[in-house]
């Protein structure tokens, strides 16, 4: 579930963005919790007690007094690097707000396309670019998008990477698992995760990667597998 903040002085308009937002999400297939401010001063007072509530915060340029895109930079300079996405009637600002480097800006009224393709951005913004993984004799680090595939051979852990290398570890497949984001790995086999980055194809009982590595699937994980596959496509591609 996604914790997202929206801060504009147009309660219809809060509404109405937030409906859509809901929307979006349940169409990728992800969930949202949405806090609704119409000030700077009610958002900075929240966001200082508890910066971990907001994941994605969508913000008016022009609120009063205040201009949202100051209070962006000011986010930014944080530890707690928050997606922001621009809500503004006028383009006039649009040179300006590339200082607090956003996700998105987008145009009022809002268009559902617009908005999704911001919201795509932020969450991958969200989307951790390493892991780390501790083992008695060592801890190894990982891009993400560095790994293909991870298999277990005789208590072994084979973490194998795209560009053909093989790190192997002493670690259980489960407890690597309960680390690596679940939106892009998937168990297709009681000895298998596979990265759905690094899928080209996938039938009955198999995934083909885009390198033409074979990697089983098993009955049982098959629809599972077919399923996360599909969700992963409609929310990227």
């Amino acid at each position: 579930m996604y914790h997202i903040v929206i801060c504009d002085d147009e309660p219809i308009f809060l509404t109405q963005i937030s409906e859509m937002i809901i929307d979006i999400l349940a169409s990728m297939g992800e969930s949202c919790e949405i806090r609704k401010y119409t000030s700077i001063s009610e958002l900075k007072n929240t966001l200082q007690n508890t910066p971990k509530s907001c994941d994605i915060l969508i913000l008016d340029i022009m609120l009063g007094e205040n201009n949202g895109i100051s209070f962006a930079e000011c986010l930014r300079d944080t530890e707690n690097q928050i997606p922001v996405i621009f809500i503004s009637s006028s383009k006039e600002f649009v040179f300006d707000a590339y200082s607090a480097e956003p996700v998105g800006y987008i145009l009022k009224p809002v268009s559902r396309q617009k908005l999704a393709e911001a919201l795509t951005r932020a969450i991958r913004h969200l989307i951790p670019k390493s892991i780390i993984i501790d083992t008695p004799s060592r801890t190894v680090s990982f891009h993400i998008r560095d790994i293909t595939y991870i298999e277990i051979i005789n208590k072994e852990l084979q973490i194998h990477l795209q560009d053909g290398t093989v790190t192997k570890i002493y670690k259980s497949l489960s407890a690597v698992r309960e680390i690596l984001p679940k939106d892009i790995f998937v168990q297709c086999h009681r000895c298998y995760i596979v990265s759905l980055y690094a899928v080209r194809s996938i039938r009955r009982f198999e995934i083909t990667l885009n390198n033409h590595e074979i990697i089983p699937v098993s009955k049982y994980s098959y629809r599972d597998v077919q399923e996360q596959l599909q969700q992963y496509a409609a929310k990227w591609f």
